[in-house]
């Protein structure tokens, strides 16, 4: 498998939520899933990576401990972001 580049951003701080996505490059991608923590996701993870219908090319774990699988043009994703629970000012 290819080990690609790691990602120079840190993990959200505050309460956080772990986001199981999948898709195909230039196409978009589909949410499967939040998930309250990444072990709760990993095996969700697994499953949407092993639908993935090519041979799995890639797969890398980003700094803030987001993990990614590749295979062809598809993809499966499983990403952390910060909860958000009140109006944000912009």
């Amino acid at each position: 498998m290819e080990r690609l580049q790691r990602s120079n951003s840190a993990a959200p701080a505050g309460t956080v939520v772990w986001v199981l996505s999948s898709g195909e490059d230039h196409e978009g991608g589909t949410v499967l899933g939040v998930f309250a923590s990444k072990d709760v996701a990993k095996g969700p993870f697994a499953e949407a990576a092993r639908s993935i219908p090519f041979d799995i090319d890639g797969a890398w774990q980003d700094e803030d401990g987001a993990v990614h699988a590749r295979g062809g043009c598809d993809w499966v994703s499983l990403e952390p972001h910060p909860l958000i629970t009140a109006p944000q000012l912009n």
